[in-house]
């Protein structure tokens, strides 16, 4: 019994001590650099949206204004962007519809605004000669177009509608716009048939 038990210490010292040798070198050459370790590469970073801005629509739909929320990118920078942006977005319409009450194919000439707060948009002649409704249909598409401008558009306090660069009586014979849209559909006036009474106009 003697003899065995002094066989397997003689077999298993060496062995430990080999052990205890390989994990002394391997310790040493991590700590110093010379083994390293692979690690999973990191993910690169993925390119981040551009900031976007959010416009408040006002949309003629079904004899009333609906609401809709655009996002429009990159983010607006100034009044001139934010009034472009507006413009061309109410003149594409709501989403989703396909017999919009806004004039087909109508555009944006130009912008400018004017003394005492007062933006003058000029659209071009399709604004004019696209459109086709009654009094309430001229009257909400006129509100709406107001109420999306002084919505989004800091520092106006009065929207004038020009077609061709000039201005005009009416845009569909049933409510005049030949004066600032305030005066005309003044803010969150109710839309009603004495409402429309009060704007119209023979127009041409």
């Amino acid at each position: 019994m003697k003899k065995r038990r002094s066989r397997s210490r003689t077999v298993f010292l060496p062995v430990l001590l080999f052990i205890l040798a390989g994990g002394l070198a391997a310790g040493y050459l991590y700590l110093s650099g010379g083994y390293r370790i692979a690690r999973p590469a990191a993910p690169e970073p993925q390119a981040q949206p551009e900031d976007s801005s959010y416009l408040k629509m006002y949309y003629p739909m079904g004899g009333f204004l609906q609401t809709e929320q655009r996002s429009v990118s990159p983010a607006i920078e100034d009044r001139r962007d934010a009034a472009r942006d507006a413009i061309n977005q109410y003149l594409a319409g709501p989403e989703g519809m396909t017999d919009p009450a806004i004039p087909s194919g109508a555009k944006l000439r130009r912008l400018y605004f004017g003394t005492n707060g007062v933006l003058y948009v000029d659209l071009s002649q399709e604004f004019k000669s696209n459109f086709h409704g009654d009094a309430l249909t001229e009257y909400l598409l006129l509100k709406g177009f107001y109420e999306s401008l002084i919505s989004n558009v800091q520092g106006i306090t009065d929207v004038m509608v020009l077609i061709d660069g000039r201005q005009i009586e009416s845009i569909g014979g049933h409510i005049l716009a030949n004066r600032p849209l305030g005066e005309l559909v003044p803010p969150n006036a109710a839309v009603s048939n004495a409402a429309i009474a009060n704007t119209a106009g023979n127009g041409q």
